[in-house]
């Protein structure tokens, strides 16, 4: 299992983070990987909630389902990820107020099999890269289009 975390500062109060963050329709524009988004989607966010999504990684595009296992609001929000190949893991979003501004922590375990598992070390590099590269883009977003 391998932990990866990465952890911004954006100028915007919790509510205006979380209602974003919250809505996977908006996933495409603020995730480096993820390319489309599927059934669920459209739906509001509950434990239990199923949401179909595309995502590229390094070339290769992958069909992958995220269950909310835990639901918090405006706090914490937490999936399990199940994708082709033996692919998983856990993610989480927290959401923290500090002076008017939100601190925004995204962390994933991973859970990888066969060919993943002997690869992780690489695996891991690369997806510390897309975790802080759409942290930082969704920062960048969402302060640009501060009113």
């Amino acid at each position: 299992m391998t932990h990866i975390e990465h952890t911004v500062t954006i100028a915007r109060p919790v509510e205006d983070v979380w209602a974003y963050v919250m809505d996977a329709r908006n996933d495409p524009k603020w995730m480096t990987n993820v390319i489309e988004v599927g059934r669920g989607a459209d739906q509001p966010i509950a434990v239990g909630l199923e949401i179909e999504e595309t995502v590229q990684f390094y070339g290769v595009r992958m069909q992958t389902t995220y269950t909310i296992t835990e639901h918090d609001p405006p706090r914490r929000s937490a999936i399990d990820a199940r994708g082709p190949a033996g692919v998983g893991g856990t993610g989480s979003y927290e959401l923290e107020a500090v002076d008017g501004a939100t601190r925004f922590t995204m962390a994933t375990d991973t859970d990888a099999h066969g060919f993943f598992k002997l690869a992780e070390p690489v695996f891991a590099r690369m997806a510390r890269r897309d975790l802080a590269s759409s942290a930082e883009h969704l920062k960048d977003l969402l302060e640009t289009d501060a009113p």
